[in-house]
């Protein structure tokens, strides 16, 4: 009984350790800070939305950390993808003289991913409500959006040290109106 006992708490570790714990002030505040310059309001936290960017996050992790957005899977929102590498380092070489590579993961803070997603800024074009050719800025208008008024973010882990960070939004940002008559318009973020 004692072993079963003593993988479980192994494999509750291992687990847990995938799991990289977002700091929901920091990263609401990095958000903030930047909405502030566009008067969009400020967002609020929210923990169902952190259940379903951890949901989110737990799937791309189990799938090998590619970056893929949920679209609806886990709920009508807008969605943010970051990715960090590891940090690799050698310090050894093997017998054949080559070096022995290991990884770690990086320490990445809240307001360095948020501010990954705002720099998209120079690639938004107010005027035409578009990016440059070839160019994404659809998460820098999410971030800002202004009639966005909640949060939930998580992040995970994965097999090489690299990690996933996943935000989810209500009401989603990036809205394409269709109408009856055939026009079809994009909403501007502020």
């Amino acid at each position: 009984m004692m072993r079963v006992t003593l993988i479980l708490l192994l494999l509750a570790t291992y687990i847990y350790a995938q799991e990289i714990k977002v700091n929901a002030e920091a990263i609401t505040k990095a958000h903030n800070d930047l909405r502030k310059k566009y008067g969009s309001p400020a967002l609020k936290y929210s923990e169902s939305l952190e259940n379903a960017a951890q949901k989110w996050a737990a799937k791309l992790q189990k799938d090998g950390c590619g970056m893929v957005h949920s679209h609806g899977k886990v709920g009508e929102t807008g969605e943010n993808l970051f990715w960090a590498s590891a940090v690799k380092s050698a310090n050894a070489k093997d017998a054949k003289g080559n070096w022995i590579w290991h990884s770690k993961l990086k320490k990445v803070k809240e307001k360095a991913v948020v501010q990954a997603w705002y720099d998209e800024v120079q690639w938004y074009d107010y005027a035409t409500n578009s990016c440059e050719d070839g160019q994404m800025c659809g998460h820098y208008t999410q971030v800002i959006w202004n009639t966005t008024t909640k949060l939930g973010c998580a992040a995970m882990a994965c097999d090489d040290h690299s990690q996933v960070w996943v935000c989810e939004y209500t009401t989603p940002g990036n809205i394409v109106m269709h109408y009856s008559s055939g026009k079809v318009e994009s909403l501007k973020p502020y």
